[in-house]
């Protein structure tokens, strides 16, 4: 059977959120036993497309990552401060550039800290709310 790319990414992200796969060998073998096959190149195309990150436990989604990286918000209008465990402030500034919130003009990223700059008073609201339930 020849999957549709959807198909396919959409089998892919099932595996990813069960926490099943740890590597591109094993989302390989998991499509196959559902009858998909798929290349290691069309896979990583997937795995980039999709967003996933490899971390100690096998491919996450950066989405849910993110609800676990926010350590706090703190409006200071125009401005939201997020903190972040070191070394993660550029995936989470990703996410909030990614999720294109119109109260978000873009983010400044450091090592554990990012700046947001909001367009109007109250878009720290929204901001907040994305990232408390990303995923």
């Amino acid at each position: 059977m020849t999957a549709t790319k959807a198909e396919r990414q959409s089998a892919i992200v099932e595996l990813v959120n069960r926490g099943s796969v740890h590597t591109q060998q094993d989302i390989a073998v998991a499509l196959a036993r559902r009858g998909m096959r798929a290349t290691q190149a069309t896979i990583s195309r997937d795995i980039q497309e999709l967003g996933l990150l490899r971390s100690g436990g096998g491919y996450r989604s950066s989405t849910a990552l993110v609800r676990e990286l926010v350590l706090s918000v703190e409006l200071v209008e125009p401005v939201a401060v997020i903190k972040t465990p070191p070394g993660t402030a550029n995936l989470v500034a990703r996410r909030i550039d990614e999720a294109a919130l119109p109260g978000v003009a873009g983010t400044v990223a450091g090592d554990d800290t990012i700046i947001a700059v909001l367009r109007r008073p109250g878009a720290g609201r929204a901001l907040k709310e994305m990232l408390a339930s990303a995923g």
